[in-house]
């Protein structure tokens, strides 16, 4: 029976040699990586001089990069973010992507000429949030990502974004079809479509945006790829004040929009009104004070180093005088780890000896005492 079991037939034999090759040789590799950041996918290389190396990175339909003889070149999708690492060392044909973008998820394949050597499936994974919020007149992105081919032309290129069950952008065929309620203020991009980056932005935004919106796509089945609610907050003339409350040393930041408005302090304890900034074509002109403070990016104003100098009612006039915004800004101090020490461990520490040491002299003196006055 012993011998039995150890006899193998030649058939047998040569199903398990082949099955184990493919374990070692052919098996893929799983990567993931987060959207936005690098990825790097291995492969190691061995023989002959770079020179003479034929290296080629491949998906399934589509060429990644090269390398040939000493020239390097990247397929289409891939311009200024694929290279080779560390080209003169053990591994030095592995692909590095950076960033990685939603349509990289595909089956990456190594070669050195029509040898394979690495196959890697790499999956780009991304959590969208299912609500947005933005301050009425701001700009607002909804996040939505799908499989694209990048092979596809922009007559292949179909997606769609509904409002409460109401159509709100559409892009058929590569072009775009714009609904009443929204126009112009909602757009997509076909170079982030490509992609696998399907979000819509929507400038100028009104209180009736807010809603329940989903993204679709004909390349994906015509499945829902998300749902996002909108909330949006309202602005001063609709009798909301917004309050932000900060600690010293962060960042404070506010919609100001690219048209010319003016941002005044109101410090209300001592009834100052401090000029802040001018903003004008998306150029922020600030008070000598503070202007090393202040950072203006996508009609956005941040304060950096906040102080407690800084809390006060913000607001935003346009060019008429009219306040179009306003925020009240609240500053806490945040105390320094050797304060926090020495209020958290030393000053507790200290009474709870002294209590000790208290009770302690409490128990001597009455021992001494029943000793002296209650003696039987």
């Amino acid at each position: 029976m012993l011998k039995m079991r150890l006899r193998l037939s030649a058939v047998e034999a040569c199903g398990l040699l082949i099955a184990v090759f493919s374990s070692v040789a052919g098996e893929d590799s799983l990567k993931k990586a987060e959207l936005g950041k690098p990825a790097s996918l291995y492969c190691d290389v061995e023989g002959g001089s770079h020179g003479d190396m034929e290296i080629t990175w491949k998906t399934p339909d589509q060429l990644v990069a090269s390398f040939s003889k000493g020239v390097f070149s990247c397929g289409t999708g891939f311009e200024n973010r694929v290279r080779f690492e560390n080209v003169h060392s053990k591994g030095g044909f592995s692909l590095h992507i950076n960033p990685v973008v939603f349509s990289d998820t595909d089956t990456y394949s190594c070669f050195n000429t029509t040898h394979l050597i690495k196959t890697w499936n790499l999956v780009v994974t991304v959590s969208p949030p299912k609500e947005v919020h933005v301050i009425e007149r701001g700009t607002a992105t909804l996040p939505c990502y799908g499989a694209i081919s990048r092979r596809l032309v922009n007559e292949q290129l179909n997606v769609h974004w509904k409002k409460d069950g109401y159509a709100v952008l559409n892009l058929t065929k590569g072009a775009t079809h714009h609904y009443p309620g929204f126009g112009y203020r909602a757009n997509m991009f076909l170079h982030d479509i490509r992609q696998g980056d399907f979000s819509m932005v929507i400038k100028n935004v009104e209180m009736t945006d807010e809603g329940n919106y989903e993204c679709f796509s004909e390349n994906n089945e015509g499945k829902i790829l998300n749902s996002v609610k909108l909330r949006v907050l309202k602005g001063i003339h609709h009798g909301y004040r917004q309050i932000v409350s900060d600690f010293t040393g962060s960042s404070f930041t506010f919609y100001v929009s690219s048209a010319d408005v003016e941002v005044y302090l109101l410090r209300e304890k001592i009834d100052e009104k401090m000029f802040v900034c001018r903003v004008r074509d998306t150029v922020a002109k600030c008070n000598v004070d503070i202007s090393e403070r202040t950072v203006m990016h996508q009609g956005y104003l941040t304060l950096k180093d906040l102080t407690e100098e800084d809390k006060g009612v913000y607001q935003l006039m346009d060019a008429g005088g009219t306040i179009v915004n306003e925020i009240v800004l609240e500053v806490r101090h945040i105390y320094s780890s050797a304060v926090i020490f020495y209020m958290t461990i030393v000053i507790p520490g200290f009474l709870l000896c002294w209590f000790c040491w208290k009770k302690i002299m409490f128990k001597a003196l009455m021992s001494k005492l029943s000793k002296k006055y209650f003696r039987y």
